[in-house]
């Protein structure tokens, strides 16, 4: 009897701790509010992310771009063959 009285006496005092200890490891819902919050700033990283590969990639293009203008500026000039002297290919001399 002894025994249930001191079982029925520390169970009633554990109980509580262990249901304290369980309510604050779970975290409590979140809002449609937050949910929604949560979700537009999801969209924003996003779009900010898709605009730095944007700006990357158009960066590259106009570098490319300048390196072509640039070899096209000061590409060589064509220059024709000189004659050779003497006879020339078919002629007799």
């Amino acid at each position: 009897m002894r025994f249930m009285v001191a079982f029925a006496i520390v169970s009633s005092l554990a109980l509580p701790l262990v249901a304290s200890v369980e309510a604050q490891t779970r975290l409590p819902r979140t809002s449609p509010a937050e949910r929604n919050t949560d979700a537009i700033n999801r969209r924003i990283q996003q779009d900010q992310r898709i605009l730095g590969v944007e700006q990357d990639i158009q960066s590259k293009s106009n570098q490319i771009r300048q390196n072509v203008e640039r070899d096209r500026l000061f590409a060589p000039r064509y220059l024709p063959p000189m004659p050779r002297t003497g006879c020339g290919r078919g002629r007799v001399c």
